[in-house]
């Protein structure tokens, strides 16, 4: 009686099961006439934005040294490319002809000086005499213009003083300011002119601090000041807050940081374009003027941003658009205006798209307008007040429950009814087979 209530069961077990089986696969069914499609629910984020540009580097100060008199290169004093301090002396042009020029004016200043007091004594004495009536008015004229007129000599023959002074000083030549030099123009025992390039003799740059200019479009200044002045920007101009950084050519990040110090008040007419200035320290002199560069201006924030990831974003024949799941579950084409783009590869959002919408960013050439969907949020971004930088569009990892061991089909069901009626076949076989043993061990007995 036991053993047939037993096979009942394993055999009610498994018609129950096959009915279970029955009602998944219709679930599946359905479930596959209704897409599972992944998307993000957007939501207002302050978005630390950063524009990245090309850039090139260009001392801090670029002079050319030259010659102010001419004359023979007599020596070089440095070493080609080499640092050299303001005020040291780099080439010396021979000297002998300012040092006889000065001689003469000096000589001619002595003169000019012997000439004027001999002046002034007679014009003493004609005074003296006019005075006494002796000298008519006119010899005392005379006597003045002439004391006047060796006066003015005396200051044109100082002046000629002082100006074969400097030209002999000129002959010295020395560093206008601190930095690096380049290789010379003139080699030593050239005739050196002061006209054209023949007065070139080198030139220094000051490495440190060094600049990098750079050129930002029309269309991005007037972006940038439309939301600054729609308060979509939080303190663009406070410099204190604008921070430039590097990419160097092996796109390596330099590790000095920078700030702008100018920008240009005119637009090119010919680029478009507004030239800016960033300056940086550069204390291992690893910048050089005409390395090419990518500079990062970072610092600036937009507030209350719409961000989606730029897969989500499609062009069609009317400009962007991205497709969205409504509260029915029913898919949309809404266009949108795009802004800026962030660092983590995301598009902002000017308009189209509002807090709380669910974008699909998977299998978009699959999804058409106006079907139904399950859609499945990968995203679970925090509002502004809690959410400060861009964290991108991770799905979340959920722990999944302890998997039920389900039979998979017919076949599984029926194997396993069979093997529960055969243990208790073999169990009914056994107690029968101990039992006759007992019997036969009691006949035995008597």
């Amino acid at each position: 009686m036991f053993k047939h209530f037993k096979i009942g069961t394993a055999l009610a077990l498994m018609l129950s099961l096959c009915a279970c089986d029955e009602n998944k696969n219709n679930n599946q069914q359905a479930q596959m006439q209704t897409p599972q499609i992944e998307t993000v629910q957007v939501l207002p984020q302050n978005v630390p934005l950063a524009f990245e540009f090309a850039a090139r580097a260009q001392g801090s100060k670029e002079t050319e040294v030259r010659a102010r008199v001419g004359g023979i290169l007599l020596k070089r004093n440095y070493v080609e490319g080499t640092e050299v301090k303001e005020g040291s002396v780099l080439f010396q042009i021979d000297p002998e002809p300012y040092k006889v020029a000065l001689k003469q004016a000096q000589a001619k200043l002595a003169q000019t000086q012997a000439e004027l007091k001999n002046a002034e004594t007679q014009l003493a004495r004609t005074e003296k005499l006019f005075k006494q009536g002796y000298a008519s008015e006119k010899t005392r004229d005379e006597a003045v213009a002439n004391a006047d007129s060796l006066k003015a000599s005396l200051q044109l023959a100082e002046a000629e003083v002082d100006a074969a002074q400097l030209n002999l000083d000129y002959t010295t030549v020395t560093a206008p300011i601190s930095g690096k030099t380049s290789m010379e123009a003139q080699s030593e025992g050239s005739l050196i002119s002061t006209s054209g390039n023949a007065g070139l003799l080198t030139s220094i740059t000051q490495l440190d601090p060094i600049y990098v200019i750079f050129s930002v479009s029309e269309n991005e200044l007037m972006a940038l000041t439309n939301m600054v002045e729609s308060g979509k920007i939080l303190n663009p101009y406070n410099s204190k807050d604008i921070v430039a950084k590097l990419k160097l050519g092996d796109d390596s990040l330099y590790e000095e940081d920078g700030k702008i110090d100018f920008i240009t008040p005119n637009i090119d007419r010919a680029t478009g374009t507004a030239k800016l200035r960033a300056v940086f320290a550069n204390p291992q002199k690893k910048l050089r003027p005409g390395q090419f560069l990518r500079l990062v201006m970072e610092g600036l924030t937009r507030i209350d941003a719409i961000i989606v990831p730029q897969t989500a974003v499609m062009q069609g024949a009317n400009g962007a658009y991205v497709y969205r799941v409504n509260p029915q579950n029913v898919v949309e084409m809404v266009s949108v205006n795009t802004g800026l783009s962030t660092k983590d590869g995301g598009w902002i959002i000017d308009t189209g798209l509002q807090a709380n919408d669910k974008v699909v960013i998977s299998g978009l050439l699959k999804v058409r307008p106006g079907m139904t969907v399950a859609p499945v949020v990968v995203n679970a971004n925090e509002p502004a007040a809690g959410n400060p930088a861009v964290k991108g569009y991770v799905k979340p990892v959920v722990e999944q429950p302890q998997a039920q061991i389900v039979p998979n089909s017919i076949e599984q069901v029926q194997d396993e009814a069979r093997a529960l009626i055969s243990d208790e076949v073999a169990v009914e076989a056994v107690n029968n087979a101990d039992n006759a043993q007992e019997t036969a061990t009691s006949a035995q007995a008597q």
